[in-house]
């Protein structure tokens, strides 16, 4: 027995109790070690170092002037119409509404730089949902996330996404399809139907922003596959329904968009009636699983390797794979499925990481020919996370189950490789600054590229470099070129040394002519041309003139302000009074309110014998503009 004093220690002993309730990391915030935290901000700041000489870039020939510099309903900030209305053979008002929200009020103060900061900005929080979204499916392992975001915030090939304003799209659509990746995971570990609800939001607004989000659900599905749940599930099928229908409906608009339908008339054209696709007598089946194929290696040889890259890869010589090329591109496409099908019964990695690459590129992969170009960088932007999440896990998974040396030599490996991929990136980002340096490096790797030599020469004609201009045109023409473009510039061109040469007026405005004419053989729909042939006819043929300004009307009725003016003056020029006069009030009601605007229809009014309404123009004409000399001479003599 226990003496008294022994119970009475006992019972003088304070007693401890176990506690289950969980203590607060000290080292965590929001799940995510100072390591992470630490990693995180380091790769936020090397992307904003290493794209911020692109906040200095102007707008480029290749496509800004549709999407902004000269978009009616971007400038004016037209949302209802952005709302139904494809721009450049695309559907995606939230792009649109995007970059009209950023127009300022006063145009005459357009700046590119808003555009290409903000598109920057929308990388960086992309590059920062990659690592969650990694983060999340892959158990919380630091290195593979951190490396997969790295990869995906610094690589090359993701330039032309960042700092071309043109492709907003592809930097916002990311943007709600990787909040939509997270959001449907979130709803795998919890089963909490509000997060696939909000899957469904997010995927709707990427779709709105690019149609190439319409491949969604299948990721989705790669998703399931990934945290192990059947697929022959009816359950985990069901609820992709109301996704794919989505799908289906978005993807049929875009097929229509790209051929230069409207939809069956739910979408309202504007713009000259156009289209993207090639017609499917084009190419073979054959030629197009080449292209495909073609597409599908070279990415993934320049996610390793991204040397030589640009702003755009024209078809092969004569649209055709000849030699060795036709068939090791199609070999190493069955390959690498075999592979990955093979690799399924080992591990998943594989079929997860190339199917996911896969499933985001093949709609670009040119098997349906769409577009001039045959691959494009912009291509790869959520494609390569694809590639990135299986690169850096199977690093993770091979070299940190070695020795510390081999670790650590393998960290080292891919601390060169994200410094490789961070230099050349800031070198791209130099070479978007403005069209000249982009359409110089495309020529490196194809000299003889029209596309190319068109655009460097229209840029460096509205710069005032015509000599250069010229060279560029030339060479074009030399090498056999068919297109519009090529000729229209050398007709502006020769319009504007008739300006700088007086003396050779006559002959350049003739010449001028004579390529427009040309470019009018070569695409007869291209409003634009007959507007500049009209310009170039004002003086020498007035008559001809309003035939060319009636034509450019016709085909851009969206510019009706623009022509309107001068159509108007070829037809007073023509003695055309009473169509003069018409015309004039129609440009005067368009909202075209300017002093020369009342002064042609004043003269217009003096030619039917009108000399009370010409007077009432001219006093409108010198309210408007006061030091009108023209003008006052004209009243002076009424």
């Amino acid at each position: 027995m226990r003496s008294n004093k022994e119970q009475k220690s006992k019972k003088e002993r304070p007693e401890y109790q176990v506690t289950t309730a969980p203590v607060k990391p000290v080292n965590k915030i929001y799940g995510l070690g100072y390591r992470e935290i630490g990693l995180l901000f380091i790769l936020i700041l090397t992307t904003f170092i290493v794209y911020k000489s692109g906040f200095d870039n102007k707008f480029v020939n290749w496509d800004d002037q549709v999407y902004v510099e000269e978009q009616a309903m971007v400038l004016n900030k037209e949302y209802s119409k952005l709302w139904k209305t494809p721009v450049s053979l695309n559907y995606h008002p939230v792009t649109m509404i995007s970059l009209a929200i950023q127009v300022p009020n006063d145009i005459k103060k357009l700046n590119p730089k808003p555009f290409i900061r903000l598109n920057i900005l929308i990388h960086i929080f992309n590059s920062l949902l990659v690592f969650f979204l990694i983060w999340m499916i892959d158990d919380k392992k630091w290195f593979t996330a951190v490396m997969t975001s790295a990869i995906f915030a610094l690589h090359p090939m993701h330039v032309e996404s960042v700092v071309w304003i043109s492709e907003r799209k592809d930097v916002l659509y990311t943007f709600f399809f990787l909040l939509s990746c997270i959001s449907y995971w979130k709803y795998l570990m919890t089963d909490k139907k509000k997060w696939i609800f909000l899957t469904f939001i997010l995927f709707v607004l990427s779709v709105l922003s690019k149609a190439m989000a319409v491949v969604l659900p299948l990721v989705l599905l790669l998703m399931d596959y990934w945290k192990g749940k059947k697929l022959t599930d009816v359950r985990v099928m069901a609820e992709k329904i109301p996704f794919l229908a989505v799908s289906v409906f978005f993807g049929l608009m875009a097929v229509s968009v790209q051929s230069g339908g409207d939809f069956g008339g739910l979408l309202t054209l504007y713009g000259e009636k156009t289209k993207a696709v090639a017609a499917p007598e084009t190419f073979t089946l054959l030629e197009r699983f080449q292209f495909a194929t073609y597409g599908f290696s070279n990415y993934i040889g320049m996610f390793f390797n991204p040397a030589e890259i640009c702003a755009y890869y024209p078809y092969p010589e004569g649209n055709k794979l000849t030699g060795w090329q036709g068939f090791i591109y199609p070999l190493s496409f069955l390959a690498i499925v075999g592979v990955t099908l093979w690799s399924v019964f080992k591990t998943k990695i594989f079929a997860f990481g190339i199917g996911f690459y896969f499933l985001t590129v093949a709609l670009v992969l040119q098997f349906m020919s769409v577009g001039l170009a045959i691959m494009a960088d912009r291509y790869t932007y959520i494609p390569y996370i694809g590639l990135a999440f299986m690169i850096s896990y199977s690093i993770e998974k091979w070299a940190f189950g070695h020795s510390t040396i081999v670790k650590n030599i393998s960290l080292g490996l891919v601390f060169v490789f994200l410094v490789f991929l961070a230099f050349k990136t800031k070198s791209q980002v130099e070479v978007w600054q403005d069209s000249e340096s982009l359409w110089t490096q495309v020529l490196q790797y194809y000299p003889k590229e029209d596309l190319a030599l068109a655009n460097r020469g229209n840029y460096r004609g509205k710069t005032g470099n015509i000599g250069g201009a010229m060279t560029d045109f030339e060479l074009a023409v030399a090498d056999g070129c068919v297109r519009a473009d090529v000729y229209e510039g050398l007709g502006n061109s020769y319009g504007t040394m008739s300006e700088q040469q007086p003396d050779k007026k006559e002959a350049y405005v003739a010449k001028a002519i004579e390529m427009y004419n040309k470019a009018i053989e070569l695409q007869p729909s291209n409003g634009q041309v007959r507007y500049n042939l009209g310009v170039a006819q004002l003086q020498t043929s007035p008559s001809s003139s309003v035939i060319a300004f009636s034509e450019a009307l016709r085909l851009m009725p969206y510019k009706e302000t623009t022509i309107l003016p001068v159509l108007g003056l070829s037809q007073l020029n023509a003695g055309q009074y009473p169509d003069a006069i018409q015309t004039l009030t129609k440009a005067i009601n368009a909202g075209n309110k300017t002093d020369a605007v009342f002064y042609h229809r004043g003269l217009a009014h003096l030619g039917t014998g009108n000399k009370d309404a010409a007077k009432a123009d001219f006093n409108q004409a010198l309210a408007i503009n006061p030091g009108n000399k023209e003008v006052m001479a004209r009243l002076g003599g009424l």
